[in-house]
């Protein structure tokens, strides 16, 4: 590796210390999956028996199963079970570390790794979580990237009860635009035979393609399914981004927000990762916190709503500004003059306060400033009004009047959902129709894709 390489550097600087046992793993592997396991039975093991062997030679599978001091008890029973099993469950296990202890295991489609952060005096730290622990694992694939014992180029994160598509690593070697930092897998939920739980997953699934498809009818590069589960990385763009943040939550949704602005994130259509709908406390962000707030609060599921489809209509109106912004070398004011006036459809003065509040305005002066041509100063505006501005934006309109609607009601009226004249009702019926919808996006999100000339 040379000095210069990024991956070098980011190895000796950044990685956690778990990747120097990669240096004691033997073989050359086709490609690799990072699975982090936190309090997990049953579906870590039906995770692990649908990872397929792939063309490229025996696959990789790191298990960080891990904890907090904090956590429940029931947490620590289940890891010390699923480990134990782990173990009983191999043809093989050789030791890599002793501390923290990580066992290379022989299974029949290649080697799962397994890592333990999940006893005293190897505890994830407090306040941190499944992003180190994702992190741990990719920085151990990363190591034997960096050594030339993995074949394909790129780095798979999924979760611990999530079914993997049989052809999931035929979906990324079709890929072959070298730029791309990121690619994300077309996820459905599993239903619950529980009536209610499964509505919550089916509203659940519903709003989170609501919001992708609201942000790419606005023309945001921000839009793709921010999911853990559904994750690729490329090793070169993992390194450059610094791997995933160590936050207990959210974490895919920064490290998407960070490899979006070094390269194309591409949005695959082909089958689908199955996630388990499932109620859960593993973390404070996420689908099973998400179930569970539809489930514990009275009147929730009947008063399921949307962000208000004029939301991502004022959303459009700035992206559209700041590319006018753009291609006339800076004139700010000018752009913002251009937005509608006095539109009983169109509140410009709440998003301009609302992008005052953000600082939008400042920064954008300061990325004019910086920049010596229209690509360069669209790129510095994406990257400044990224993923989470964009929430922030589309939250800041919420709460200052483009009031959430029925949920029902904002897929009728959005123009982005294809449901505009559809007669159907069924929340079934209306999650297919949306996931087929985003089906038809175009495969590439990102700032680079919106700001090339």
């Amino acid at each position: 590796m040379s000095p210069k390489d990024p991956i070098a550097a980011y190895l000796s600087r950044h990685a956690e210390p778990e990747a120097a046992a990669a240096d004691r793993l033997e073989g050359v592997f086709g490609n690799a999956v990072v699975v982090p396991a936190y309090g997990e039975g049953q579906s870590l093991f039906d995770t692990l028996g649908s990872v397929p062997r792939g063309a490229a030679g025996d696959t990789l599978v790191v298990v960080v199963v891990n904890a907090r001091a904090d956590s429940p008890a029931r947490v620590h029973d289940a890891n010390r079970a699923a480990s134990a099993r782990l173990v009983e469950s191999a043809r093989t296990a050789r030791e890599l570390s002793a501390d923290p202890p990580v066992l290379a295991l022989g299974y029949p489609n290649g080697t799962v790794v397994a890592i333990d952060r999940a006893a005293p005096g190897r505890f994830l730290p407090e306040g941190q979580g499944v992003g180190l622990a994702r992190k741990i694992g990719n920085d151990f694939v990363l190591r034997l990237h960096a050594a030339g014992r993995l074949s394909a180029g790129w780095i798979h994160n999924t979760d611990a009860d999530t079914v993997l598509a049989n052809d999931l690593f035929d979906q990324t070697r079709a890929l072959r635009d070298e730029r791309l930092a990121a690619a994300i897998y077309f996820y459905e939920h599993r239903l619950d035979r529980d009536p209610e739980l499964a509505l919550a997953a089916r509203l659940y699934e519903i709003s989170l393609r609501y919001y992708v498809l609201g942000l790419a009818w606005a023309g945001s590069p921000y839009a793709y399914q921010a999911m853990g589960s559904c994750i690729a990385v490329r090793p070169l763009a993992y390194a450059a981004v610094r791997g995933f943040p160590r936050k207990n939550a959210a974490e895919d949704f920064y490290v998407l927000d960070k490899l979006a602005k070094v390269g194309p994130i591409a949005r695959l259509s082909g089958t689908p990762f199955l996630l388990e709908g499932r109620i859960s406390d593993r973390v404070p962000f996420g689908t099973g916190k998400a179930l569970s707030q539809l489930l514990g609060k009275k009147g929730a599921l009947a008063g399921f709503r949307l962000y208000h489809p004029l939301a991502f209509a004022h959303l459009a109106a700035w992206l559209r500004a700041l590319e006018s912004v753009a291609r006339s070398g800076g004139r700010l004011e000018a752009a913002l003059e251009e937005l509608p006036p006095e539109n009983p459809f169109f509140r410009a003065e709440l998003l301009v306060g609302s992008l005052e509040k953000m600082g939008a305005f400042a920064a954008l002066r300061e990325a004019i400033g910086k920049s010596n041509g229209p690509a360069t100063m669209l790129r510095h505006f994406h990257t400044w009004f990224d993923a989470f501005r964009t929430l922030k934006l589309i939250r800041a309109l919420q709460s200052g009047g483009l009031a959430a609607l029925p949920w029902r009601e904002a897929l009728a009226e959005a123009p982005f959902t294809g449901l505009s004249a559809s007669t159907q009702d069924d929340p079934e019926t209306l999650r297919a129709l949306l996931a087929a919808e985003e089906r038809r996006l175009p495969r590439d999100a990102g700032v680079r894709a919106v700001a090339e000339p």
